[in-house]
């Protein structure tokens, strides 16, 4: 039996077709697929998945484009390649080391995310910090009214809230505070 006389077997869903198409190409196939994953019994498997898309999809081949043999041993090879690629990263996901520590906070973190404990945080920076960050933040003040009301320049306001924002952010790079909800407070002032 030639390809044409399987691939019109196969396009009308007479199994024999594939059963012949199996019995010719596994071996081969087989052989590319162990070159790709370096296991006999995950081939086995993969092989298995391979005549399956070749069942599913034979209306897409094209014997104007290859023959069959190229077009099976791509989708052989591909599926070969998928599956290496997808077990490479579980691997790698299983083997990255988790943090005891860091899911504690994460989940101390997620477990009251809608409030914010502003008063620890400010209590780890000076006094001069501390006063222009509540003026603006917590009181609510534009930094030209909490200029005014600070009795400092506006200038000096806008540096000591661009400083305290690096401080918050090196205690929290620190892991003195694991508080990643107090960024978008500061969100609209950029730090360079």
């Amino acid at each position: 039996m030639n390809d044409r006389q399987i691939i019109t077997f196969i396009k009308n869903r007479n199994e024999k077709g594939l059963s012949i198409l199996y019995d010719i190409y596994a071996p081969v196939l087989n052989g590319i697929i162990i070159s790709i994953v370096k296991s006999e019994v995950i081939a086995e498997e993969i092989l298995q998945e391979t005549f399956l898309k070749i069942w599913n999809n034979i209306g897409s081949y094209d014997e104007k484009k290859s023959s069959l043999f190229t077009w099976i041993s791509r989708i052989a090879r591909n599926t070969a390649i998928d599956h290496y690629r997808l077990s490479s990263f579980d691997i790698q996901r299983k083997l990255q080391p988790i943090d005891d520590n860091d899911v504690y906070k994460r989940s101390i973190l997620l477990e009251n995310t809608d409030k914010i404990d502003v008063t620890l945080i400010l209590n780890h920076l000076e006094l001069k910090y501390k006063v222009v960050l509540y003026t603006v933040y917590i009181e609510g003040y534009t930094q030209k009214e909490a200029a005014i009301k600070l009795k400092l320049p506006l200038g000096t306001v806008k540096t000591r809230i661009r400083i305290a924002i690096k401080k918050i952010r090196e205690m929290m790079r620190n892991d003195e505070f694991y508080l990643l909800e107090l960024l978008p407070l500061f969100s609209c002032i950029v730090v360079n």
